[in-house]
């Protein structure tokens, strides 16, 4: 593809949003990386990966096949690439470190940044949550905690599965002011977190809650993570901040 083609592709795609399906993508020597395209830009093309993650990949390092595919995308009516009702729910949750993280040991900022990052990758995959965290360094902390604030310490517990439930909490679990509320005898009572359980468990199905947590689906303990658990607890998030709205 000549450069000129490529330069007026870039600029069609910036347009376009994700389309639906998820595709191995493969760089000229050869490197592949499974994603869904977002959208491009002049210099990049950005696909979303499986676990939520964005990630931007030079225009000029595609494969052949790849640009070819770009091109024949760039060539169907805008309804053909819209986003599925999933795809297009973009969150807007960001995050930052707390003051004097560049003190903080290493070690210890390198594990919160990779939670962090992966985390909220996940939820604006997922949600359409609006949101600013700040994630600090608290070895003094047993575990980890969150607050309506957005602010999350860190300080026993470090990693995904704990990120995911300490965000939990910035968004309302546990520290709406609506959340006892929805609360009668141990069992969540909202209509909306009830639907989306009995969606994943049947008919039966409970959703138990007490002053700051519910479960199943809360990520309260390490096991309870899998990659379905993780996607049904930020459906169960997303579900039970509307029944506190």
């Amino acid at each position: 593809m000549k450069f000129r083609a490529l330069l007026v592709l870039s600029i069609c795609f910036t347009a376009l949003q994700a389309a639906p399906e998820s595709r191995v993508w493969t760089s000229k020597d050869g490197k592949t990386l499974e994603g869904v395209f977002l959208r491009s830009d002049k210099a990049t093309v950005t696909v979303r990966r499986p676990e939520g993650r964005s990630v931007d990949i030079p225009l000029d390092r595609l494969s052949d096949k790849d640009r070819s595919y770009l091109e024949e995308l760039a060539k169907q009516p805008e309804a053909a690439v819209a986003p599925t009702k999933e795809a297009a729910q973009q969150g807007h949750i960001t995050y930052k470190l707390s003051g004097g993280s560049e003190n903080w040991p290493e070690d210890r900022r390198k594990r919160i940044v990779e939670s962090m990052e992966k985390a909220v990758a996940f939820y604006n995959a997922h949600s359409d949550f609006k949101k600013a965290l700040t994630a600090n360094n608290s070895p003094g902390t047993p575990t980890a905690d969150g607050n309506i604030s957005g602010w999350i310490n860190f300080g026993g517990q470090i990693g995904f599965r704990v990120t995911l439930h300490e965000m939990g909490h910035t968004l309302g679990i546990g520290t709406n002011g609506n959340w006892q509320k929805n609360i009668k005898d141990g069992l969540w009572t909202g209509k909306h977190g009830l639907a989306q359980l009995k969606e994943f468990d049947g008919p039966d199905a409970v959703l138990h809650a007490d002053r700051m947590h519910f479960w199943p689906y809360g990520m309260n303990f390490d096991n309870e993570a899998s990659e379905v658990n993780y996607l049904r607890h930020v459906k169960m998030v997303v579900a039970m901040c509307k029944d506190m709205e």
